[in-house]
């Protein structure tokens, strides 16, 4: 009966730590240009490392592509309808793409 308390317990705590640790993966910036497709955010604190050249992104509701990076400033590739949703001064939450978003028809 203990040992079968004691594993509730820790699995308990095992999801917990796994939620806290996905929910810190999102990186947060302030948008500072958008250009027709490409938006220009700036990255708080530092840049994690899936955030590269040719990498894609979840962001803005959608899965950019990054075009460029220049310390923390990341050039993201939208489509025109989802850029023009984004407006300046705005904060924008990265994340990791996993590959697995919903996509149109």
């Amino acid at each position: 009966m203990l040992k079968k308390i004691s594993l509730m317990i820790m699995a308990t705590l095992l999801v917990a730590s796994m939620a806290v640790s996905a929910l810190a993966a999102d990186t947060k910036g302030k948008v500072t240009k958008v250009e027709s497709d490409k938006v220009t955010v700036v990255i708080e604190g530092a840049l994690p490392a899936w955030i590269k050249s040719g990498a894609t992104v979840t962001a803005g509701g959608g899965a950019p592509k990054v075009l460029a990076v220049k310390g923390n400033e990341v050039v993201l590739r939208f489509s025109r309808a989802k850029a023009a949703k984004i407006k300046v001064d705005a904060t924008l939450s990265l994340s990791e793409f996993t590959g697995d978003e919903l996509q149109g028809c």
